[in-house]
């Protein structure tokens, strides 16, 4: 009973997280339009994970690539964790939890995991911007637990 609970809630996560993912995406790729630089963050994210690997830099397109799907990884697992202990709750609770979770991830990225946040690691974002970018996820999230009731 217990293993189909956890398959259902990790199933349910990967939905939530692709919707965060597809969210921050969007939002990294509008304040790249800004500066001039949409693909940038996926870019740099790319080639630091090449780099980390020892692996020789190659065409922009393939480091751009690399980026987006390191940075649909991290929303995935975000989303996964964000399901398992959020799936349940209602009303004002869902908005509030989802905000708690997105500091925490701004938290952990701030401190000791500084690629948590996928490709906004590489954006140089403001103050501002980051604030925008988590609640931009926060809001993702919530939209995601919605949609995967509405599915059930």
């Amino acid at each position: 009973f217990l293993s189909l609970v956890l398959a259902e809630r990790i199933r349910n996560g990967v939905s939530i997280g692709l919707i965060g993912a597809a969210a921050t995406a969007g939002g990294l790729v509008g304040l790249g339009l800004r500066h001039g630089g949409a693909t940038l963050p996926f870019e740099m994210g790319g080639r630091a994970l090449l780099g980390a690997w020892r692996l020789a830099t190659p065409v922009d397109a393939v480091a751009i690539s690399l980026g987006v799907v390191a940075h649909l990884l991290w929303m995935t697992l975000w989303g996964v964790c964000f399901s398992v202990v959020a799936t349940q709750l209602r009303g004002l609770a869902l908005p509030a939890g989802a905000l708690l979770f997105a500091l925490f991830l701004g938290a952990l990225a701030g401190t000791v995991v500084p690629g948590a946040l996928g490709a906004a690691a590489f954006a140089g974002l403001t103050t501002a911007q980051t604030a925008f970018f988590l609640t931009l996820l926060a809001g993702a999230f919530i939209a995601g637990v919605v949609g995967v009731r509405r599915r059930s």
